[in-house]
């Protein structure tokens, strides 16, 4: 597996993830996880704030210029929350 450095802002939370079926964008899914898994996401995010990182990185495919999220959803919207 190849590991390449990625801006934050060219990863897309995917809007079709298993977990929560089609959203339509990536606003939406991300709505959808802090709706649906609020208390998770709040300790994610506090735990990306105390490690100062993310331990596992996000499972990615290239598409459009931009790079869909496949594994890593909550830890990518954890840390596009983090960096407002």
């Amino acid at each position: 597996m190849k590991f390449i450095d990625v801006p934050l802002t060219d990863l897309v939370v995917n809007p079709n993830n298993d977990r929560h079926g089609p959203k339509g964008d990536e606003q939406s899914a991300i709505d959808w996880l802090f709706s649906e898994h609020h208390g998770k996401m709040l300790s994610l995010a506090k735990d990306i704030v105390l490690q100062g990182s993310v331990f596992d990185p996000p499972l990615v495919k290239k598409n459009n210029g931009k790079f869909t999220v496949y594994d890593g959803n909550r830890r990518v919207t954890c840390l596009k929350a983090l960096c407002g």
